[in-house]
């Protein structure tokens, strides 16, 4: 199966500002809440809060974000699973990490079953990160004093299964290297202990990065390429080291049979919302790129990543 691509490059934003203008099939007749089911300051976060001032004037009513945090994302996609399917309810998440999470443990959801995919808004990649006091300065320091120090130097990330765990816990395989984990809630909270020298170093969203240059140094992108915004951080493969690539979408989703008009005129606005220049430079100023897929496609990115992932979280646990 061929691999899609998510992350967002002058082309593919060219595309999405084309999209036709959304059909207004469907007509919400009040509020709407757009669940995120992680804390404020995090990358998926801030994509939701991008999203709900355009879509509002879009939808004719008020979209309103509620953050519910909890289990990694899960808690908060449980109460969206359960919702009714009206259109009145929709989550913006982190679709890898609910595939991971999916994959790594016994969860009451289904990324596929207990929900309508209704696009694709963004994409996520990790980055190593150390204090900014730290004596690492390059990669190579950090795993020389990993492997000197089997298991006794802690990283962080966002919680177990999450794609950035998975991330690391592969980069740690890859190579041959024991440390020990320690998850946080959330990307803001894993960016302030590692600011705070609570760890030793991190595997946090690259985004996360930007403008806390002072308090914490970038040692690696943990992709194929530079990042477009970040493009000062060197790969970890153009430093010798051995790395999976793991990345996630950031998702848009409805409860399980929610009417294909809802999916179809949403998903249509967002597209519209996420093709504009106006988003493209918001998201800019947050070091995110947007990249829109529809339903169909961003479904099938999903499940292109959860045959990646498997073997892999298989591997590790």
């Amino acid at each position: 199966m061929k691999r899609r691509t998510f992350l967002a490059t002058g082309a593919a934003l060219a595309a999405t500002a084309a999209l036709p203008v959304a059909a207004a099939d469907w007509q919400p007749r009040r509020p709407i809440n757009l669940v995120v089911p992680y804390p404020p300051g995090g990358g998926t976060s801030t994509y939701g809060r991008a999203l709900i001032g355009p879509l509002s004037e879009k939808l004719g009513v008020p979209v309103n974000i509620v953050n519910k945090p909890g289990a990694g994302g899960v808690n908060g996609a449980t109460e969206v699973a359960a919702a009714r399917p009206d259109g009145q309810t929709l989550m913006v998440t982190t679709g890898g990490a609910l595939v991971m999470h999916s994959i790594f443990k016994d969860i009451p959801i289904d990324p596929f079953d207990s929900f309508e995919t209704v696009a694709q808004v963004g994409g996520l990649q990790g980055s190593i990160v150390v204090p900014a006091n730290s004596p690492h300065k390059t990669l190579a320091d950090l795993v020389g004093e990993i492997k000197a120090n089997p298991g006794g130097l802690r990283w962080a990330h966002t919680g177990r299964g999450a794609f950035l765990h998975v991330s690391g816990q592969s980069f740690l395989v890859a190579n041959g290297l024991e440390a020990t984990d320690v998850p946080f809630k959330g990307g803001a909270k894993v960016r302030a202990a590692v600011v705070g020298g609570q760890v030793d170093y991190a595997i946090i969203g690259v985004q996360q990065n930007r403008g806390f240059e002072n308090e914490m140094r970038a040692l690696a992108l943990i992709a194929p390429e530079r990042d477009a915004l970040q493009p000062h951080i060197p790969t970890v493969a153009e430093q010798g080291l051995e790395y999976k690539f793991v990345n996630t979408p950031i998702t848009m989703f409805a409860p399980a049979g929610t009417p294909a008009e809802v999916i179809e005129t949403v998903s249509a606005y967002v597209g519209e919302i996420v093709g504009s220049e106006a988003y493209g430079e918001e998201m800019k100023t947050k070091g995110l790129l947007p990249a829109y897929l529809g339903p169909e496609d961003a479904e099938a990115r999903l499940r292109d990543l959860a045959e990646t992932v498997r073997p892999i979280i298989e591997g590790i646990m």
